[in-house]
């Protein structure tokens, strides 16, 4: 029994390491500047009818504003910052190189209501007025200390910092699949490459902790290994072959088995997204001539005749069981007229150009991998992708026999067969009755050895066709005896 494996990843929305690193920014930046706006802005927006003054132990930058009203905090303010600033020097190292600012760098903001307002945190951050009146009310009677933010106070140092950092950091480089089916390996997978990122975190609070205290800050950046989104591990993990399909054509004709490899060879290589629909005839059309198909027998009004592209269902077919092994959505197949015999009943899947067509979606997470390839016994399809804990089979049932009702004898009136039969009474088989069947196929989900769940997925019945033998339609001369070709003729 012939089966295959998927299985869906958990999904993960994991934030970026930028993303977190200025998460974790945000917060000291909350710290910071909200306990600021609280201090000399809020502090006295709540009550601007009454000339309050800070309380005891509010300090700034380390700078002692106990006593003093909003007015002459903001003046005591603005005159250390600017202070400060025309003092500031920043260097940046990382290993043999160096970046050197100064005040020439930059804009520098001394006016402290507009460093606060330039945060842009008032809102975002802390609109709850229950929770303002609360924490303005502690420091109202306790003070408190806090620092306003080097780069709040420096416009334009956060553009020069992140270009510092683009220029240093090596982004990881996710692992690749190279695909091909004219390789041995088949699947070529390159390693991935640990990339490093600089701790933004640690930059900033380094800077910070020494702007406190000191005009001159050095800070050396750090680093973190940021490790691939896409690992080899994982790209091994979805070039598993999970279902494999084979049929049997040694008992084909040359040009039959020609179509067969040729459909099958528009697959060959194919990798299929999640999500992409695929139609058979659209990859393998058009059965004609001129794209290379030969003739060879075909299924025609319920009939086996000569057509161009005879063979091509029995390539549609084996891809169709393949995918069925995979757990793949099927959105449109069709069964033969006739019963067909290189795959169980109700499993075919016949295509005629322009009226049936073999269709599928991919509905995994991961994409297909598709191998075709033959010998002259057989025709193969091998499916490849993310292996899973299910195994997947089918299994048919024959349901009824539906009789095929004897022969039907035709005289050869044009002479097409004169090579076999010449009078009446001679008999020449074109083929022998074959019953119709009525059936059905299920799709089996198993988890190991235990079956988990049976779905009938066709009900087909497939017409009975009743024996062809041709007779010779000349009248016998006087006195002459058909030949006795030994053909039985069968009744209903």
């Amino acid at each position: 029994m012939e089966m295959s494996k998927m299985k869906p990843l958990p999904k993960s929305k994991a934030l970026t390491s930028k993303q977190k690193t200025n998460r974790t920014l945000a917060i000291i930046s909350i710290i910071t500047i909200i306990l600021t706006l609280i201090i000399i802005g809020q502090f006295f927006i709540l009550d601007h009818t009454h000339n309050k003054i800070l309380p005891d132990g509010t300090i700034i930058n380390g700078y002692n504003l106990s006593g003093m009203s909003r007015n002459e905090a903001t003046a005591v303010l603005g005159k250390k910052f600017n202070e400060k600033a025309e003092k500031f020097n920043l260097t940046i190292t990382s290993q043999d190189k160096s970046w050197h600012f100064d005040k020439q760098d930059f804009e520098v903001n001394t006016d402290i209501h507009t460093v606060l307002e330039a945060s842009e945190l008032k809102e975002e951050y802390f609109d709850d007025p229950q929770a303002r009146t609360t924490l303005i009310s502690q420091f109202n009677r306790i003070g408190g200390s806090v620092n306003v933010a080097f780069n709040y106070m420096f416009v334009g140092l956060d553009e020069k910092l992140e270009e510092i950092i683009k220029e240093v950091e090596i982004p990881p480089v996710n692992s690749t699949i190279h695909f091909d089916t004219n390789t041995k390996e088949l699947f070529s997978i390159s390693d991935s490459v640990n990339g490093t990122r600089v701790d933004r975190t640690a930059l900033y609070q380094d800077i910070n902790d020494q702007f406190v205290t000191s005009n001159n800050v050095n800070v050396e950046l750090k680093f973190i290994e940021e490790v691939p989104t896409i690992t080899k591990e994982y790209n091994q993990d979805l070039t598993r072959k999970v279902a494999t399909f084979s049929t049997n054509v040694a008992d084909s004709t040359g040009g039959r088995k020609h179509n067969v490899v040729k459909a099958l060879n528009c697959f060959d290589g194919m990798i299929i997204n999640p999500g992409e629909k695929v139609s058979f005839n659209a990859i393998t059309g058009p059965h004609t001539l001129d794209n290379g198909y030969k003739t060879a027998t075909i299924i025609y009004n319920g009939e086996f005749t000569d057509g161009v592209g005879g063979g091509i269902c029995q390539a549609s077919t084996t891809l169709y069981n393949a995918l069925l092994l995979s757990g793949i959505e099927i959105n449109e197949v069709h069964k033969h007229s006739l019963p067909v015999y290189y795959v169980p009943f109700a499993l075919d899947a016949m295509v005629s150009e322009y009226t049936a067509d073999l269709k599928f979606t991919n509905n995994t997470e991961y994409p297909l991998y598709i191998h075709t390839y033959s010998d002259s016994n057989s025709v193969t399809v091998d499916i490849y992708s993310r292996d899973g804990d299910y195994d997947y089979r089918t299994r048919s049932e024959t349901i009824d026999t539906i009789s095929a009702g004897g022969d039907k004898i035709i005289l050869d009136t044009e002479g097409k067969y004169s090579n076999h039969v010449l009078f009446k009474g001679e008999y020449f088989r074109l083929s022998y009755p074959k019953d119709g069947y009525e059936a059905r196929a299920y799709l089996q989900k198993y988890l190991g050895d235990t079956l988990i769940e049976e779905s009938e997925i066709r009900h087909e019945i497939y017409q009975p066709q009743r024996g062809v033998v041709i007779e010779g339609a000349e009248d016998l001369p006087e006195g002459m005896s058909p030949i006795d070709t030994g053909v039985k003729i069968y009744t209903d």
